[in-house]
């Protein structure tokens, strides 16, 4: 089960995963993700798949109908597996983008950038709100 936090604290722990990253070397890689589902009626269902689902090393956070995570230890190969598995399950009623540390991005700022990018380039979603204040 994920770690539940804030969203006002999801810009100083995905900092503090760089930190670690720079200090020991682990995580290695890490993927930063957005989820949303297509529908407001569906968002309860999947708050609660994915908080069973992930791992107990994982963070998640929430607000305004989105979900955000950080996946130590996930590359780019692990965050296609989980992106189809939660595709499948909502029979593809879900928008999902996922960024990779350290190959989208070597600082927070980054890869939250990419995020807005992809996010804003694949659905239309802005996410600037949430972090340009």
């Amino acid at each position: 089960m994920a770690v539940e936090i804030s969203f006002k604290d999801f810009l100083k722990v995905l900092n503090l995963q760089v930190s670690f990253n720079r200090r020991f070397g682990y995580p290695k890689v890490f993927a930063v993700a957005f989820l949303k589902p297509e529908r407001e009626e569906l968002f309860s269902s999947l708050e609660k798949v994915i908080q069973e689902a992930l791992r107990e090393t994982d963070i998640l956070t929430t607000i305004d109908g989105s979900i955000f995570l950080i996946l130590p230890e996930t590359d780019k190969k692990g965050a296609e597996f989980i992106s189809r598995a939660i595709y499948d399950f909502f029979k593809g009623e879900i928008v999902e983008v996922y960024v990779d540390f350290p190959e989208d991005g070597k600082t927070a700022k980054d890869l939250i950038k990419t995020l807005e990018e992809k996010t804003k380039n694949k659905f239309g979603y802005f996410l600037e709100k949430y972090f340009r204040k």
